[in-house]
């Protein structure tokens, strides 16, 4: 996955999360990202998490992780309710060198509080719990008493702690580290660059949309804003939502330029649909969407983002303007007006995705993740990092793209009216 290699003394990293691979999530890809890039480095890494199914507890080995999986009872308000959780996050809170936990994730803030502490412990804040209300005025006490406990809370922007109803106290705590992505799972092939001819054969000049099919994703107010755009969309991903869409597309008479193409599994397909559109649609009206990993593979790719303005780290993981365009959410109208003037204007579309293309290289690949959260690891222990790896091996290779840098400048701006107010 990355090239790091590891000198003595060899850490041992515990990774709490709720569920981890194969259970499809942000979170849980994050920290699936996190525990194979830091293993690769050389790093002792454990995985403790809930299974995804009422199945048997095990152990297992995924990519040089030991991932120990607990079997639980049944999930409420998003949190498996696993009995043998305490005792086992106490067996194994004692053998490593950092305990890191993924939050929102009650059940494993419980464990920390209940078990003693001595060793430092690391959270990645991901999101504010905002879809389970009625447990909040029980959680938020309890969650300040947490957050008061641990030594380091790391966010991938600085909107994290903006728009946090917590985080805000916490700030002195904090560290920036962006969630980052290995530039190789964005490397064209020899089968993705013949995929991507074909899609482009059959769907023409089109926008993509990947993702869940949810109900925060914003899908309807893309399908309203298709009728005012003349192009192809293609929607790639599956979910609750899907059959509302697909009904959407048919009564307002635009289902011939909306194509649904399930959930995709196969990677080379995966990236031909980036490398084939004209750009990427996040039109997610809810925080609940907090950062987009949708996001970095667009820039990977060399393609213009389409986002929403939401009080979250959406807005910031591009360059708003230059790599992105932001359009308020629930806003149909400007959405339509943003994939008009991208589909009208593909030198400009060009010259945004090269513009992201680079921003990724220089903020977001999943070796600048790692070194970053190997930093704070290193300052909890009190040793220098450069005993722990060697800073020449976090080199990314870049992505070598057919697209070539246009001569004309960048612009700061677009012609697009921003302003408008929300639909």
């Amino acid at each position: 996955m990355n090239n790091i290699v590891h000198r003595k003394p060899k850490l041992k990293i515990l990774q709490v999360g709720k569920f981890y691979f194969p259970h499809r999530g942000g979170i849980e890809s994050v920290t699936q990202s996190l525990s194979e890039g830091l293993a690769n480095a050389g790093f002792e890494v454990t995985v403790l998490c809930s299974m995804e199914k009422r199945w048997a507890s095990h152990s297992e080995e995924i990519e040089g992780v030991k991932v120990v999986k607990l079997t639980h009872l049944g999930v409420i308000a998003s949190q498996p309710i696993t009995p043998s959780w305490p005792d086992v996050y106490r067996d194994l809170a004692g053998e490593a060198d950092i305990i890191h936990i993924h939050c929102p994730n009650p059940l494993a803030e419980l464990s920390l509080m209940l078990a003693p502490k001595n060793k430092p412990v690391v959270v990645t804040y991901h999101a504010d719990v905002t879809r389970q209300k009625w447990f909040l005025p029980f959680y938020h006490p309890f969650q300040r008493a947490f957050l008061h406990n641990v030594d380091r809370i790391i966010v991938p922007t600085e909107n994290h702690i903006k728009f946090s109803q917590v985080l805000p106290e916490f700030k002195n705590k904090c560290s920036i580290v962006p969630f980052g992505m290995d530039p190789k799972l964005m490397q064209k092939t020899i089968l993705s660059e013949k995929l991507t001819h074909e899609l482009q054969q059959k769907y023409g000049v089109f926008a993509l949309f990947l993702g869940r099919m949810v109900s925060y994703k914003g899908l309807p107010f893309l399908i309203q804003a298709m009728k005012e755009v003349n192009h192809n969309l293609v929607l790639a991903g599956d979910g609750p939502e899907r059959a509302l869409v697909e009904q959407m597309s048919k009564s307002m008479g635009i289902a011939d330029r909306i194509h649904f193409l399930g959930r995709i599994e196969n990677q080379d397909l995966f990236k031909a649909l980036y490398y084939a559109s004209s750009m990427v649609i996040l039109p997610s009206i809810t925080p609940a969407e907090n950062f987009g990993m949708v996001q970095l593979e667009a820039m990977a790719a060399a393609k213009p983002i389409i986002a929403t303005d939401l009080p979250s780290g959406v807005p910031v993981v591009g360059d708003p303007g230059r790599s992105t365009l932001i359009v308020p959410p629930g806003n149909s109208e400007l959405l339509a007006e943003s994939m008009n003037y991208l589909f009208a204007h593909p030198l400009e579309a060009a010259r945004m995705g090269m513009v992201g293309l680079k921003r990724f290289r220089e903020q977001f690949t999943l070796n600048k993740m790692i070194e970053g959260h190997i930093k704070v690891y290193a300052q909890l222990l009190g040793i220098p990092f450069e005993s722990i790896v060697s800073p020449d091996q976090f080199q990314d290779q870049s992505i070598h793209n057919v697209l070539h840098w246009p001569d004309q400048e960048v612009p700061t701006h677009t012609d697009i009216d921003k302003k408008k107010k929300v639909a």
